[in-house]
């Protein structure tokens, strides 16, 4: 049977059931891009104030980039 084919409340229903089967990483998703944040401007801010040497502040970005990754692979599930 086709998406188009159900009805609006089909629709939900499903959707909904799809959902609850599925675990809720809301919580642990919001504290990393918390994590990214914090490390992304940190990072910046270490490269653009922190003098010749920029290989800390990419050290820095790349952790934070890291966590980013991670809560895009548990977005998809």
């Amino acid at each position: 049977m086709k998406q188009e084919e159900l009805s609006l409340e089909e629709q939900v229903a499903r959707i909904r059931k799809r959902r609850a089967k599925g675990h809720d990483y809301g919580k642990a998703r919001t504290i990393l891009n918390t994590l990214f944040l914090a490390l992304a401007a940190v990072g910046l801010t270490m490269y653009f104030f922190g003098g010749e040497n920029h290989m800390p502040a990419l050290i820095v970005i790349a952790i934070g980039m890291m966590f980013k990754v991670i809560e895009f692979i548990l977005r998809l599930f």
